[in-house]
């Protein structure tokens, strides 16, 4: 992990907003591919146990947990970026399907995108909030989160439909 953590801080650090945009942009696409390879019939699919983490779960559990985070994750980093504060707490209800899910997921990353891009690169760096796994992690680096977010959870959905035999 502090291997992973050190990566996010050099990174975030050393790259321009475009460059972290073109980065984090390249994980979302691979992800979404992923999300798309499964056919309807597999998305409530359980794989094998090796392949589905500790927790057991489908396709479409994967990609509402990844989707529900980034756009979560999306939101909280670009209030900070803009105003130097984390934003109220809001509903993160989810849609059930995955059309809807992506649906979501692209329309919160093109907001996400533009954002990013309008904001100050160096503006609110001072101000972090907690990652579980991480620690804290200012905007910057939380944005890059998304790319290492998208890439853990494309290679786990490669490996449910790998599985799946088909």
């Amino acid at each position: 992990m502090q291997r992973l953590r050190e990566y996010l801080q050099v990174q975030a650090s050393e790259k321009t907003l475009p460059e972290l945009i073109s980065r984090v942009r390249e994980g979302v696409d691979e992800l979404t591919a992923a999300a798309n390879a499964f056919a309807e019939d597999e998305l409530e699919r359980k794989p094998p146990v090796e392949e589905a983490k500790e927790d057991g779960w489908t396709p479409l559990e994967c990609i509402k947990h990844v989707i529900g985070s980034n756009v979560h994750v999306g939101r909280e980093l670009l209030y900070v970026a803009h105003t130097g504060e984390l934003p109220p707490n809001e509903d993160d209800t989810l849609p059930g399907d995955r059309e809807a899910l992506l649906r979501l997921h692209d329309e919160a990353m093109a907001s996400t995108y533009a954002h990013v891009e309008e904001a100050d690169p160096a503006a609110n760096l001072d101000v972090k909030w907690q990652h579980p796994f991480f620690g804290d992690l200012n905007w910057r680096e939380w944005f890059l989160f998304l790319r290492l977010h998208a890439y853990d959870h494309t290679r786990q959905l490669q490996a449910m439909k790998e599985s799946f035999g088909e």
